[in-house]
């Protein structure tokens, strides 16, 4: 009779086969307690809260300023 612990881990790793990479390291990110995100979302978040300013862009050109010359890297 096979140990049944075994079987569920050798079913997972097939399962786990399956998956899309990314799916598995976003799992994997999330499990360690980081948050995952993609650029797409990230993008539209910063959009919809630049869009709620109202100094005429000035914030807008500051930031982007700042990412130019790598601002928020270590």
């Amino acid at each position: 009779m096979s140990d049944p612990r075994q079987e569920l881990l050798r079913h997972m790793a097939a399962l786990r086969k399956n998956l899309d990479p990314k799916v598995v390291e976003r799992l994997d990110l999330a499990t360690e307690g980081k948050v995952p995100y993609d650029r797409e979302t990230a993008q539209s978040a910063v959009r919809q809260f630049l869009a709620t300013r109202h100094d005429g862009g000035k914030f807008q050109k500051k930031l982007v300023e700042a990412l130019k010359k790598g601002g928020g890297k270590p």
